[in-house]
C-alpha cells in the first residue's frame, strides 16, 4: 500500500488559547463559533486521511482535547447562567423588600 503525503495526514491545530479567552471573557458566540470551524477542520481533514496507513493517536488526542474545551465552554455558560438566575432571584427579593417598605 502506498504511504499517504505528510501534508494530508496533517492533524488541525486547535484553538485552544483562543476559546479559552473567548471563555473567560464570557463571549460564548465566538467561543462556539471557534469549536465549530474547528470540528469542521477536523471533519475535512479526517475525509483525506487513510487511518489504516496514518497514526491514529494524534487524532484521538486532538478529539479528547477538542471535547475538553467543549467541556469548559459548557461548565462556563451554565456557570454563568446561574448566576444570572442567582441574580436575578435576589433583584426580585429586593425589589418586594422595597415595595413592603413603601
Amino acid at each position: 500500500m502506498a504511504s499517504q503525503h505528510p501534508a494530508l495526514a496533517r492533524v488541525p491545530e486547535l484553538p485552544t488559547e483562543a476559546v479559552r479567552a473567548a471563555i473567560a471573557a464570557e463571549d460564548w458566540d465566538t467561543a462556539a463559533s471557534l469549536l465549530e470551524s474547528h470540528h469542521g477542520e477536523i471533519v475535512l481533514a479526517l475525509a483525506r486521511v487513510d487511518l489504516k496507513v496514518v497514526a491514529r493517536q494524534p487524532w484521538l488526542d486532538l478529539l479528547a482535547a477538542h471535547g475538553v474545551l467543549i467541556e469548559e465552554l459548557r461548565a462556563a455558560r451554565d456557570a454563568a447562567s446561574a448566576e444570572l438566575a442567582r441574580l436575578g432571584h435576589g433583584r426580585r427579593g429586593a425589589n418586594a423588600w422595597l415595595r413592603a417598605l413603601a
